[in-house]
């Protein structure tokens, strides 16, 4: 059985994750889920598995459809995006044409709670509903033997034309997987800003215990981790058969759990030349954590602070007080560890002294880099729920957002007012210095970034 596993082409470097999409000029992420999949599917006796990124690659649509017509799979999967699901339904319809004889499905966050529109659409035999490993490799099971489509997290029409929805799939344990299949993928394709190559992601958790309001979580709550030495024994497996050097941690809080990652960062130390990030919040790290991750090889943290307003922070659910998480951030700062702010702008709550207090805030911390986004509420989310009257949503063509909500104009006013500043480009030099190339390349982006803000709703710059 051949199987193909694709990341959907793009005019951009969008990066497609379960949870969300983006487009980031500055980064380029592996389909860490596809890679999943790839091997769950390669540990099935004669199962030959393909994985094509055609964003990494730069296809365009003509030339990803005809090569995977050229290769005649018999299963090919699909992750879609959030922001880029119009483009993805498109490219999966066509995809279905031009493999008439091979099953085609799906998986991500719109179809797996779109499941009937999603096949409609797209004319898909299969969505994966949820968490796709095991529901997958079953699927393949039952048609190396014969049986038929339906199955455990699997949404398709029967034989009789009768819709069958799959039930969403989560994980018990973490431990029970195969690693990503590294193989499946060039690591010379893929970095973040000022890091080297090989690179490369891991996920060593899925699901985020925290009550926010706002967020499609990596397919949940429900907080399912990989042990420490499961942890620290894939990336050693990464390091001595792949040459990587750097990755970063997709967790949605790597730091969660405080004793796991302190004995993961032990693990971690003993592995010499690694350099890698990875995703906190305010209330999740201190002084303490922030040693041991920089002592792990840890050069880059992202802290998803979202806003200096206790106000803002109580409407998105962050669940902490500011006033006792602003030492954790100090304490951070010290440690040296390269930090990345993430603030949140125009949440409906939002008032004009809101805005400057998270300006203020992250001057106050004085974070390496920021990134401003606007409040969007995804679909299946308590605050989609909770706002849904005030909700402008369609899923065909897609379109998400607040109604009488500002445009991306306090976006474009935090990165000035906090980047276009000697301060601030002072402290850039030393990256300069460093990094010529990629450093003039990011400041032209975001240049331009300021010029064309808000001609493209679906952009999602991180740096």
């Amino acid at each position: 059985m051949r199987v193909l596993l694709i990341n959907p082409p793009y005019g951009a470097p969008i990066v497609r994750r379960y949870m969300c999409s983006y487009n980031a000029p500055n980064f380029l992420f592996p389909p860490l889920e596809l890679m999943y999949l790839s091997a769950q599917a390669k540990q099935l006796n004669g199962c030959e598995v393909r994985l094509m990124d055609a964003v990494a690659e730069r296809l365009p649509a003509a030339a990803a459809l005809a090569r995977a017509r050229a290769w005649e799979p018999d299963v090919a999967v699909a992750i879609m995006a959030i922001e880029y699901f119009d483009n993805d339904v498109n490219f999966l319809r066509q995809l279905k044409e031009q493999l008439p004889a091979a099953l085609v499905g799906c998986f991500g966050h719109l179809p797996s709670y779109f499941q009937r529109e999603t096949l409609e659409a797209t004319g898909a035999d299969f969505v994966l509903a949820g968490e796709p490993d095991l529901s997958f490799r079953r699927l393949l099971e039952r048609r190396f033997g014969g049986g038929s489509l339906t199955g455990e997290g699997v949404a398709c029409f029967d034989d009789g034309g009768e819709f069958v929805p799959g039930e969403y799939q989560r994980i018990a344990s973490l431990d029970g997987l195969p690693f990503a299949d590294q193989a499946a993928i060039n690591h010379s394709l893929y970095g973040e800003p000022f890091f080297g190559q090989p690179f490369t992601t891991f996920l060593s958790s899925r699901g985020c215990p925290f009550p926010c309001t706002y967020c499609v979580k990596t397919f949940g709550r429900k907080f399912v981790k990989a042990s420490a030495g499961q942890v620290v024994d894939e990336v050693a497996a990464a390091v001595r058969d792949h040459g990587i050097r750097y990755f970063r941690f997709m967790d949605d809080t790597f730091t969660a759990s405080r004793s796991r990652v302190l004995e993961i960062c032990d693990g971690l130390a003993g592995i010499p030349g690694i350099s890698w990030s990875c995703l906190s919040r305010p209330n999740t790290i201190d002084g303490e954590i922030a040693a041991a991750l920089k002592k792990a090889g840890c050069r880059r943290v992202y802290l998803g602070v979202e806003s200096g307003s206790q106000k803002v922070l109580d409407y998105l659910g962050r669940g902490y007080k500011l006033e006792r998480v602003t030492g954790n951030l100090r304490a951070v700062k010290k440690g040296g560890l390269e930090m990345v702010g993430w603030f949140i702008v125009s949440a409906p709550v939002e008032e004009r002294e809101d805005f400057e207090q998270s300006l203020r805030l992250a001057r106050e911390i004085g974070f390496d880099f920021i990134a401003v986004s606007t409040l969007v509420p995804y679909p299946h989310t308590p605050l989609f729920e909770r706002e849904r009257s005030n909700i402008d949503f369609s899923l065909l063509p897609y379109r998400c957002r607040f109604r009488h909500q500002p445009g991306p104009e306090r976006e474009t006013e935090f990165y000035r007012r906090y980047c276009l500043t000697p301060a601030y480009i002072g402290g850039k030099m030393g990256i300069l210095a460093r990094h010529p190339g990629e450093t003039m390349k990011a400041t032209a982006d975001f240049l331009r970034y300021l010029a064309i803000s808000g001609r493209d709703p679906n952009r999602k710059d991180l740096l």
